[in-house]
C-alpha cells in the first residue's frame, strides 16, 4: 500500500516546471483562497514533503509516516532531528506560510510500521503560532464523520498519481464511507478501530502523494474539526480505492493526541 509523501527534491523540479500555468485541480479539487486553510501546514521532514494541521497553537498533527526518523522505510516511534523539519504555516502558496522552528517530534509509540496503524505524529513549536488552529473533533461530535457525510481534504499533494506538484494548496470534498466497504476494497490492511475510509466509488477525488498528514475535516455547526489524517491508499484516486486516514477522532487515537495536546482536542 502507497503512504502519500513525497520527496522534496522530485516537488522542486515539477514547481519550477509549473510555475508557468497555475493548475486549477488536484485529483479533482480546485485551489484553496487566500486564508481559507489558516491552520493547514506545509512540512518538510528531511527529504521528504507532507501537509499538516495546528491544531493549538503550538502544535501541529501530521502523519506517524511523516514524523518517524525511519519512515520510509522500517518506522519506528523515533522522530526526525528537529534541525530537519521546516514548517510553514497558514499560506495557500508553497514556501509563504508562516516559518516556525520545530522543538520536538512525538510519534504515536504504537506506530511501528509493520501495518499502517496509529499513524500519526504531532510537532511540537517553539513557539506560538499567529494562525488560527482547528481542533481534533471531540466525542460529542462523532456525527460529523459518519457514513455519507461530506468531508473535507486539504493538501499539498500531487495533482494526479506520479503527476506534477500544486502551486496552490488544493482543496476537495469526499464522502465518508462505511468500514465494510473500506474492508471489502483493502481487507485485512484495513483497520476500523484506527482507520477510516473516504472517497467516492468511482474514483477521481482523493489525496495524493505529499498530502500525508493533512486534515479530513469535518463540520461541527459551522466549525471544522479534524476527524482524519491522511494516511495511505491504493494510487490516487482510483476506482473504488478510496483513499485511508488515520481515525483520529476516535478515542483509540484522539486520546494519544488529547495526551500530547491537550488543547488539540475539542
Amino acid at each position: 500500500m502507497q503512504r502519500k509523501f513525497f520527496t522534496v527534491v522530485a516537488t522542486w523540479a515539477v514547481l519550477a516546471s509549473v510555475a508557468a500555468s497555475p493548475s486549477s485541480a488536484v485529483v479533482g479539487g480546485s485551489d484553496a483562497a487566500p486564508g481559507e486553510f489558516p491552520s493547514v501546514a506545509e512540512i518538510t521532514f528531511g527529504a521528504f514533503g507532507c501537509t499538516g494541521t495546528l491544531i493549538d497553537s503550538t502544535h501541529v498533527l501530521s502523519a506517524g509516516h511523516c514524523g518517524s526518523a525511519t519512515g520510509a522505510a522500517v518506522a519506528s516511534p523515533v522522530g526526525w532531528p528537529t534541525p530537519l523539519i521546516d514548517v510553514r504555516i497558514g499560506s495557500n502558496k508553497p514556501g509563504q506560510g508562516e516559518r516556525v522552528p520545530v522543538s520536538r517530534v512525538t510519534v504515536s509509540p504504537s506506530y511501528l510500521g509493520l501495518t499502517q496503524q496509529n499513524d500519526l505524529s504531532i510537532l511540537t513549536l517553539s513557539r506560538a503560532s499567529v494562525h488560527a488552529p482547528t481542533k481534533v473533533a471531540g466525542a460529542a461530535e462523532r456525527s460529523i464523520w459518519n457514513p455519507g457525510v461530506l468531508a473535507t481534504i486539504a493538501g499539498w499533494g500531487l495533482l494526479e498519481e506520479d503527476g506534477d506538484a500544486p502551486d496552490t494548496l488544493q482543496k476537495a470534498q469526499v464522502p465518508i464511507t462505511t468500514d465494510a466497504y473500506c474492508a471489502e476494497q483493502y481487507g485485512s490492511s484495513f483497520d476500523p478501530g484506527t482507520m477510516l475510509c473516504a472517497g467516492y466509488p468511482e474514483g477521481g477525488v482523493d489525496t495524493c502523494q505529499g498530502d500525508s498528514g493533512g486534515p479530513l475535516f469535518g463540520n461541527s455547526a459551522g466549525v471544522r474539526r479534524v476527524v482524519g489524517v491522511t494516511s495511505w491508499g491504493e494510487g490516487c484516486a482510483r476506482e473504488d480505492r478510496p483513499g485511508v486516514y488515520a481515525r483520529v477522532a476516535e478515542p483509540a487515537l484522539r486520546e494519544w493526541v488529547r495526551s500530547v495536546a491537550p488543547n488539540g482536542v475539542n
